[in-house]
């Protein structure tokens, strides 16, 4: 018999309300949390099938699953656990995160719909000529991937980013801000190393052909130039962002960064 949530998924966003709580409260509500958290990872691992991720009974409308995964997705947010300041806490929410992921992209491969593509991933049609073909459901999986590689950006842990990062390229090479993404993280990880960093810039180079008109690539290029004190690559990114998109939140702060 299918377990049913001890915690009903309408109800999970109060438990991150964000008021200002006595030490007690705050020990309570990371309590809930934590509980919720077990069960559904628990669940999880032991998942014969989609729907039993998502919580729901098999044959359920794509309307039921629609519903179940986007209350999964809000709560498994990673800035709702990164404030918590518990790492495992965090790590098994991405897990879960990234189950459900995965379940939704199955029951949708399931129903054959493909009618609204996962967010951030664009259609077969509107992929640039020369870029790998990819599959929906694959395009699916690597912004699951790439979604999670931000995220543990947000944590600061470079090497876990930069292990979802890999896997979203690997599921869907044809994205240039996955790429960029990519190869950014890996030179975090070792700026001092001449033949990452030369790498870097190669990828970089190339993902901005693959998206010429993505803003966040041509930030992350400024960044590199600016980490490698090459103030022509610095200044060309700039000048590409700032006409792209004028009032992007990082264009000023990149400017300051890059008058050396």
């Amino acid at each position: 018999m299918r377990r049913t949530e001890t915690i009903n998924p309408r109800k999970r966003k109060a438990v991150f309300m964000s008021k200002v709580d006595s030490e007690k409260d705050r020990a309570d509500r990371i309590g809930r949390i934590q509980v919720i958290v077990q069960e559904d990872y628990d669940r999880i691992q032991a998942a014969e099938g989609p729907f039993t991720v998502l919580n729901l009974a098999t044959g359920s409308s794509p309307e039921e699953v629609r519903d179940r995964y986007e209350r999964y997705e809000r709560f498994y947010r990673a800035e709702n656990f990164q404030r918590l300041g518990d790492m495992d806490l965090t790590r098994k929410a991405l897990e879960i995160r990234r189950a459900i992921g995965r379940a939704m992209v199955q029951i949708q491969s399931n129903f054959q719909t493909q009618e609204t593509p996962a967010a951030g991933v664009s259609s077969l049609a509107d992929r640039e000529a020369g870029l790998p073909e990819v599959d929906p459901d694959a395009a699916a999986m690597g912004d699951i991937y790439f979604r999670d590689g931000l995220s543990y950006l947000r944590l600061g842990d470079f090497n876990a980013a930069f292990d979802q990062f890999q896997r979203a390229s690997d599921y869907d090479p044809s994205r240039g801000i996955i790429l960029a993404n990519l190869a950014y993280t890996r030179f975090k990880i070792d700026p001092t190393d001449e033949e990452v960093a030369d790498q870097t810039g190669r990828r970089l180079q190339r993902a901005a052909q693959m998206e010429p008109d993505n803003p966040e690539i041509f930030s992350l290029v400024a960044r590199f130039g600016i980490n490698r004190r090459d103030k022509e690559v610095a200044e060309q990114a700039l000048k590409r962002l700032e006409s792209i998109d004028p009032t992007h939140p990082r264009l000023t702060r990149l400017k300051k960064r890059a008058n050396f």
